[in-house]
């Protein structure tokens, strides 16, 4: 095809009908019926010459290609297939983690992202109107992590090739959008433009895989958490099917490292104190605040007043993370549970750095917040898991894996702790003999029978005494005249008891 009047995708104008579009990539509209008459030529990867289409504004919601204009098929519009096309398959357009954490990402214009993906949340099931739902964590290679959040059929993606495949996979997300949460940059597919690509052997992820192998000893690396990084279960599973539901007076009885399932409320707060803690950015753990001393002056070591922060592990920076000790009642039974960063800001929605920059304002930060009492009173699922510690020392504090609000867990497992107390209480019942369903028995019957027949206890005196004649006392009637000798020589029946043979 001869390649004349040749017009930039940057120089197109309105006031042109005739041009041939040179470019990396724009944007194309296949309206309906348009569609029906060129668009089901078409096909994914297919190289194609596009003649004579119109263009309009790209103004829509989401801008797939950051530019002005997109073009449109017309009914004068004709699609010729290209046989030496030579440009690039995917055309990536990638954008650094960094333009994510500074907020400089334009929200209605999507991007391509490559990473590292080290962690998988539960998958979230369809709630209302709004579609089943995962959560990732990717990093690139600098370090730097930002969330992902994918919706309906690419949260099916995730799920069946992590289903799959065990550890960290690198990704490509074409055609994303940015999304600002509470501060924090997250990453989302669109509706239908967003594409996949995990594992894929393209030159784009070979270099990604290649070069995060090279840092993979580095110090400040987090490859070495996503090694075994794998798919979570789904929420509902994990509470109602994966997990043993106890009730808490039972969980002092299970081993080491096992998890279980408790029901409970929040009663109140352990400890008022230390509801926060300096933790490393890097590896989470607690950091020290340690003085450091000065050069030395006069032969003395004199102290610097500020304070150093060190990781058990190595020197590093702090963040303030939530920590909080609650007392949690069930319905037989109470304990007493550690609830991390992750598990407050889930239900409150904030951070400890937001509520210390709240009470600073009042000159007491360290003050236990009042937001923190919104989780008293609240009716949970947690799911616990049993450390060392509390086997080896009864120790009968435990570390919360996951927890829920969900109402539909809450009721399913309380229709669960029903039914646990229902066959207890039959069980309990069935031990308890009750007397007045029981008739007397005699021990031992004349023919050696074990399980004689009841015998009553109204007997006529007859059955029991010998008499001579056929007069006979009753035991409930009035008696008979005795028989007696007297000294007219009249005779007297005496009673003679009978003598079991």
């Amino acid at each position: 095809m001869e390649n004349t009047n040749v017009t930039m995708i940057s120089d197109l104008a309105l006031a042109k009908d005739d041009y041939m579009i040179k470019g990396a990539k724009i944007e194309c509209n296949v309206d309906r019926p348009f569609a029906f008459l060129q668009g089901k030529t078409l096909e994914e990867y297919g190289d194609y010459y596009i003649q004579k289409p119109t263009i309009g504004l790209n103004n829509g919601a989401i801008k797939f290609v950051d530019g002005p204009h997109k073009l449109y098929f017309q009914y004068s519009t004709k699609v010729i297939r290209c046989k030496d096309f030579c440009g690039p398959r995917n055309s990536f357009a990638f954008i650094d983690f960094k333009q994510l954490h500074s907020n400089s990402i334009q929200p209605n214009v999507s991007f391509d992202i490559i990473g590292n993906v080290f962690q998988c949340f539960p998958l979230e099931p369809p709630k209302d109107k709004q579609e089943q739902r995962i959560t990732l964590k990717m990093e690139d290679l600098e370090g730097h992590e930002v969330f992902v959040t994918l919706w309906g059929r690419y949260a099916e993606e995730i799920v069946a090739y992590v289903s799959k495949h065990h550890g960290h996979f690198v990704m490509i997300i074409q055609l994303a959008k940015f999304k600002n949460i509470r501060h924090r940059p997250y990453v989302n597919n669109t509706y239908l433009a967003t594409k996949l690509f995990i594992e894929d052997d393209i030159e784009e992820i070979s270099a990604f895989k290649k070069s995060l192998q090279a840092r993979k000893d580095s110090s400040c690396s987090s490859v070495s958490r996503a090694s075994g990084s794998s798919i979570m279960y789904s929420l509902h599973d994990d509470f109602l099917q994966k997990n043993a539901f106890y009730k808490i007076s039972a969980i002092h009885e299970l081993n080491e490292g096992s998890f279980a399932v408790i029901l409970g409320t929040i009663k109140m707060f352990e400890d008022m104190r230390n509801w926060y803690y300096n933790a490393c950015t890097i590896c989470k753990s607690k950091v020290i605040l340690m003085d450091v001393p000065n050069e030395t002056v006069n032969n003395l070591d004199r102290f610097e007043e500020k304070k150093m922060m060190f990781c058990p592990k190595k020197i590093a920076m702090a963040k303030m993370l939530l920590l909080n000790q609650v007392r949690v009642q069930g319905l037989v039974g109470v304990v007493s549970l550690t609830m991390f960063d992750r598990e407050v800001r889930n239900l409150l929605k904030i951070s400890a750095a937001e509520l210390i920059s709240r009470y600073e304002r009042f000159d007491n930060p360290s003050d236990f917040p009042n937001e923190l009492n919104a989780m008293l009173n609240k009716k949970l699922a947690f799911k616990i898991v049993v450390k060392t510690f509390n086997v080896s020392k009864c120790f009968r504090s435990y570390n919360i894996s996951k927890l829920t609000d969900n109402l539909d867990i809450i009721a399913a497992l309380e229709n669960i702790e029903k039914k646990n107390m229902i066959e207890q209480d039959m069980d309990n019942d069935s031990v308890n003999v009750i007397g007045s369903e029981f008739a007397s028995q005699d021990t031992v019957g004349c023919t050696n029978n074990l399980n004689s027949p009841p015998t009553s206890v109204k007997r006529k005196l007859v059955d029991i005494y010998d008499l001579d004649d056929d007069i006979y006392e009753s035991s409930t009637k009035p008696n008979s005249p005795r028989v007696y000798k007297d000294k007219a020589g009249l005779t007297t029946k005496l009673l003679i008891p009978k003598v079991e043979k």
